[in-house]
């Protein structure tokens, strides 16, 4: 995270000293964007959120329901107790800590335990795990091969100071592009679409910079779409959640406006949340209700934090420069994102009567790993640990690390089921 933070202030000060009158003439291409207060549109595959509940049913809320109501009789009942048992999985950002969920995910597999998820959702390197852990276990070597086999050079490449300065970013993701056109085929594709049709939701995280909003793509419905271009498109969801501003170059996508296309900035999804659910994803009782399905559910909720548990405060020093207190600044800001985005998904669960799982790396372990630093020494080590903890029977978290005893839920069991109450 320290160097994320330096090479962001980095680019930063390289601007500063080039002087302000240089970047305020500066013009970076880019393709025709939506005028200034023009009607907000979506690119297709993303969704409109509704987050203020103007309409009956937001898209999200559609593609919920539609899932439910193409499920196959008895696909999430596996005991036959007539509850059916829907499990969610949220992947977080954490570039490199990514070999934790791989291996975690893995090795829960190993376990024989792991559950087929109703549910994916993913942000940044979560993203890139997020397809194949929506496939299942069959797809784990493809999850161990793309988080244990490519070093930094395979990811991104670093441009001069100059390119950095006149361009779009300061790295070149070029490698990673073309890693994602190796593992995201046509046949997986075909796949996430047959899983999309038996009631399964994948859904991916960007951050839309012309507007401000966080956007949510249905990966399913891309895939199961007519579009010529969906495998492209597809891809390009996954490069622009994983779009690191400034490093990164962000990810175009095309709209529509009066009858002109234009094209709106997307990057990655971590500079509005860490890791996302919202609420409908988890009222399966009220959806149930709403499309008069009488069949009860049981939902566990698991998260998968590719980082550190930061559990515990410790000291560092801090300079009196500028900088120093800059990036002091600018560390305190992406914990906060990582901390809200962890205490939303708890209290959406709590509120809905749903189990809270949490997994992260320890705090005392690989003090040498390094977000931006693909090491794939330290990237096999961190996937070890992981796959052994899972497949050992993993000890997830029952609440985020750092509440105070009022922020925490408790579940009590009641004559009618369980109820929330802190």
């Amino acid at each position: 995270m320290k160097k994320l933070l330096l090479s962001l202030l980095a680019a930063i000060g390289v601007l500063v000293v080039a002087g302000w009158t240089l970047v305020s003439t500066m013009k970076v291409d880019r393709p025709p964007a939506p005028p200034a207060g023009s009607p907000i549109t979506y690119p297709w595959g993303s969704m409109h959120l509704d987050e203020d509940q103007d309409e009956p049913f937001s898209q999200l809320e559609q593609s919920i329901v539609a899932s439910i109501r193409s499920e196959p009789r008895g696909l999430f009942d596996p005991d036959k107790d007539e509850f059916s048992e829907y499990a969610i999985l949220a992947l977080s950002g954490g570039g490199a800590a990514g070999a934790f969920g791989a291996g975690l995910l893995s090795g829960w597999t190993q376990a024989g335990t792991r559950p087929d998820f109703k549910v994916v959702t993913g942000i940044s390197t979560g993203s890139l795990q997020a397809t194949f852990a929506f496939l299942g276990p069959e797809y784990d070597d493809e999850l161990t091969e793309v988080f244990t086999l490519y070093g930094t050079d395979e990811i991104y490449t670093k441009r001069s100071h100059l390119v950095g300065l006149l361009g779009e970013s300061a790295w070149d993701t070029e490698p990673l592009k073309k890693l994602i056109d190796r593992y995201i085929t046509d046949d997986v594709l075909a796949a996430v679409a047959a899983k999309h049709a038996t009631g399964h939701r994948l859904f991916l995280g960007t951050s839309n910079m012309d507007t401000g909003e966080f956007t949510i793509w249905d990966m399913g419905e891309i895939a199961s779409s007519q579009q010529a271009d969906k495998l492209t498109h597809y891809r390009n969801v996954m490069l622009a959640s994983s779009a690191i501003p400034v490093l990164f170059p962000p990810v175009y996508f095309n709209v529509e406006i009066d009858g002109e296309d234009y094209y709106e900035m997307h990057v990655d999804g971590g500079v509005k949340a860490q890791l996302f659910l919202r609420g409908f994803m988890l009222d399966f009782e009220d959806t149930l209700e709403e499309i008069e399905v009488e069949d009860q559910v049981e939902a566990t909720l698991y998260v998968i934090r590719n980082g550190k548990a930061n559990e515990e405060i410790t000291r560092e020093i801090v300079s009196g420069s500028s900088l120093s207190i800059a990036s002091a600044t600018i560390n305190s800001v992406f914990s906060l994102s990582t901390d809200s985005s962890l205490f939303r998904g708890y209290v959406l669960a709590r509120r809905n009567k749903i189990d809270y799982n949490l997994a992260a790396i320890p705090d005392d372990t690989f003090p040498q790993l390094d977000p931006l630093v693909f090491d794939l020494a330290t990237m096999r080590q961190v996937y070890d640990y992981a796959f052994e903890q899972a497949r050992n029977g993993y000890k997830w978290a029952k609440a985020p690390p750092g509440l105070d005893p009022d922020e925490r839920f408790d579940i009590r069991e009641r004559a009618d089921g369980p109820s929330v109450a802190k």
